[in-house]
């Protein structure tokens, strides 16, 4: 299974780029400054956000027609940007994942509505999706399966 994760905080260990075992590979895209914490979790902005968000995807889109599956963490302060470049770009709901944490549910769920993606797989995770990004991580390099 070949995977791309997207966040704009740190889950695991290393650089970006792609990390294989066996079959499985993952490309990991997350904080380019190694920050578990992206944007300030009080006093970050959108603005912040975006710019993370953009970044990491301008790396996903050489990649993207060879991914199976597609993993974002959507957070609060403007992440719900990654939702509307996954659409802009073409990914379809059944190759998308989004994780959230419950801070500004009500506006995710209007991204998703409106972008199209209802049929998506959703996964609820903690503020900052550090733990359970790391465990979707792990599950995917160890076996080729997208759990938590």
């Amino acid at each position: 299974m070949k995977v791309a994760m997207v966040s704009y905080n740190a889950f695991a260990p290393g650089e970006n780029g792609w990390k294989k075992n066996g079959d499985n590979s993952v490309l990991l895209l997350q904080n380019e400054n190694g920050k578990r914490w992206g944007v300030k979790q009080f006093g970050g902005g959108p603005a912040e956000c975006r710019v993370q968000v953009e970044s990491l995807w301008d790396q996903l889109k050489k990649e993207l027609p060879t991914i199976d599956k597609v993993i974002f963490y959507v957070g609060s302060r403007g992440a719900e940007r990654v939702i509307e470049l996954a659409a802009e770009n073409g990914l379809t709901p059944d190759r998308a994942v989004f994780v959230f944490c419950d801070c500004n549910m009500r506006s995710k769920q209007g991204v998703i509505r409106d972008r199209g993606f209802e049929d998506a797989a959703i996964m609820m995770c903690e503020c900052g999706g550090h733990s359970t990004m790391s465990r979707i991580y792990d599950s995917v390099l160890e076996n080729g399966t997208i759990h938590s």
